[in-house]
């Protein structure tokens, strides 16, 4: 994984707080990481999920370290390396193994759009909560990353259906970009719809400006055509008010998703992942001849 998707989870983890869901992470909107890193994103609806998740909700589960690497063997055939099969075959760590290969999923996509990295028809995904569950018929935008000599996406990457408001966001920073015309500096986002009420507002403050947003039947609201500088946004309702420094001196964009839970919260990205400061070490006693 890229330091982009720092793990808040014990599986495949990574950092947009999708709520309601077993797996809490994060993940930069298209808009701030298109041209930025390893990944491929794609219009394409699915057409095989192997193995089938229903008939995988019904099998047996390997009890033998033995009978595990051969049902995956098999399975997998021609479509691990040379390497990864040798690993497989002589490994000791059993959990590794299953966590790697049993819970493995590849989709295969009709594509009708590439919009970043190269051309690619495969995903692979994990079946677990972390994973993303594909159905066969419906149409993604598909956010996957390098992995070795396969793509892979999850529930904390940005692939979604194409009719969500998430996947038509992101899909107007990949074209743009695509086009060579990316998108000015901008701030959106939407209300959690058990949140939103008649009342819901947002405002954009910078210095002695202030700039209304139109709320949209979705909860959705956007500031386009912004200036590279700090900003405050600022959302509520009858219950309150809650606001949030944003800075985009060093970022395309910023995604809010403003909640209400006893008082009103902005969260979203891009987040900045800052490693923690290095410890100071003492200057060492002059050396005295």
């Amino acid at each position: 994984m890229t330091t982009a998707r720092c793990a808040l989870t014990i599986a495949f983890g990574a950092i947009f707080c999708v709520r309601a869901s077993a797996c809490m992470c994060f993940g930069n909107p298209m808009c701030d990481s298109v041209g930025r890193n390893s990944t491929a994103a794609f219009v394409g609806r699915a057409v095989e999920v192997w193995p089938p998740i229903e008939a995988s909700s019904g099998e047996r589960e390997p009890r033998s370290l033995t009978e595990l690497r051969s049902v995956i063997l098999k399975r997998w055939h021609g479509q691990v390396s040379a390497e990864e099969e040798s690993y497989i075959r002589m490994s000791r760590d059993r959990d590794q193994i299953w966590a790697r290969y049993w819970l493995l999923r590849r989709v295969r996509f009709e594509v009708n759009e590439t919009l970043a990295g190269p051309a690619i028809h495969d995903v692979y995904t994990d079946w677990t909560s972390c994973g993303y569950r594909f159905e066969v018929g419906r149409v993604y935008l598909v956010d996957a990353e390098h992995d070795g000599k396969r793509y892979r996406t999850g529930a904390c990457y940005r692939t979604s259906q194409i009719q969500s408001w998430r996947a038509a966001e992101d899909l107007k920073a990949l074209r743009a970009w695509k086009s060579g015309a990316p998108l000015l500096p901008r701030i959106y986002g939407q209300f959690v719809l058990t949140d939103l009420s008649g009342q819901a507002r947002a405002r954009l403050i910078a210095g002695q400006k202030e700039i209304a947003a139109s709320m949209e039947a979705d909860g959705s609201f956007a500031f386009d055509g912004l200036e590279k500088t700090k900003y405050l946004l600022q959302v509520g309702d009858a219950r309150g008010t809650g606001e949030r420094e944003i800075d985009l001196s060093h970022s395309r964009c910023f995604e809010a998703s403003p909640w209400f839970y006893g008082k009103w919260e902005i969260l979203g990205g891009p987040v900045v992942i800052k490693p923690p400061p290095a410890p100071l070490i003492p200057e060492p006693p002059p050396i005295v001849h």
